[in-house]
């Protein structure tokens, strides 16, 4: 738990209510869809708070082993290098087909209902 087996080193802080937001929106991004990171920051942009798609990264990066972080990917659908392994055998077992380093983002990017984001923000008291 905690950091993503691909980032080394101890937890260096606790997450801040901004990063559990940013875990609690992407645990709601169902198998085989995908996100950006910048689509996660407009989302809760939408809920009414201040995120970027680099705070989106961090927050993955830090404290996103405990949710399906691999569903969210660079704006144009490339994965991250560091994560790449990682992610497309978890993608691949969601029947996500990757090319190299790319998938098909605008055909699997979920869109959520936004008063289904924002009722999980406020059932995990992050509302």
């Amino acid at each position: 738990e905690g950091r993503c087996q691909h980032t080394r080193g101890p937890r260096v802080r606790d997450p801040s209510v901004r990063d559990e937001r940013v875990l609690a929106v992407v645990s709601l991004v169902p198998p085989g869809n995908l996100v950006s990171y910048g689509d996660i920051a407009e989302l809760l942009g939408e809920c009414g708070f201040s995120c970027t798609a680099r705070q989106v990264a961090r927050a993955l990066s830090e404290f996103g082993s405990s949710v399906p972080w691999w569903r969210v990917v660079q704006s144009g659908g490339t994965l991250a290098e560091q994560v790449l392994a990682r992610a497309r055998e978890s993608l691949a077992a969601e029947g996500v087909v990757t090319d190299g380093r790319r998938v098909d983002l605008k055909g699997r990017r979920w869109h959520p209902d936004l008063d289904e984001v924002r009722a999980a923000l406020a059932g995990s008291g992050l509302l």
